[in-house]
């Protein structure tokens, strides 16, 4: 992982408050993956209690665009980190 992805997964879990281990962030690939790892955790956190995945997809997408320094528009779930976004 390069800085600018170990910046992104530290702003996403200081943001929702949660751990993404090494191995869990080297298979997010594409920026749809990271959603529903952050989604996935949040529900199994929240039990029976609703997560509003629209709401974890702004902020998630508020936090790329701030890290990463890119477009809104090109953040989009089939987004690649490396490729598209240009992540190191």
């Amino acid at each position: 992982m390069g800085l600018d992805t170990v910046e992104l997964v530290m702003a996403v879990e200081e943001e929702f408050d949660l751990a993404i281990s090494a191995a869990a962030a080297a298979k997010m690939k594409r920026v749809g993956d990271l959603h529903a790892f952050v989604v996935t955790t949040l529900q199994q956190r929240a039990g029976a209690g609703v997560v509003d995945d629209a709401q974890v997809w702004e902020r998630l997408r508020g936090i790329i665009v701030e890290q990463l320094g890119v477009r809104v528009e090109e953040v989009t779930p089939s987004a690649r980190f490396l490729e598209d976004l240009r992540a190191d």
